[in-house]
């Protein structure tokens, strides 16, 4: 085997590793946007419904304090 047929079947495989490299890097991506996404959203939505409850909770406290005040 000759320095060039080494040569040429090197680049071979290394385009060969570098267009694995590139498709699991896309698979990666869709799995990041599918998979974290969604959690990063249901956990946004936790957060928010949570301030919303505290904030009905303080609400509420606020009225029993005015009602304590007035007895």
């Amino acid at each position: 085997m000759t320095d060039a047929e080494m040569l040429e079947q090197f680049q071979m495989l290394t385009e060969t590793v570098s267009r694995m490299i590139d498709a699991s890097e896309h698979r990666m991506k869709v799995y990041m946007e599918n998979q974290i996404g969604k959690r990063i959203d249901s956990l946004f939505d936790g957060y928010k419904l949570t301030h919303e409850k505290q904030w009905e909770l303080e609400r509420e406290t606020e009225k029993l304090k005015e009602q304590v005040s007035d007895l």
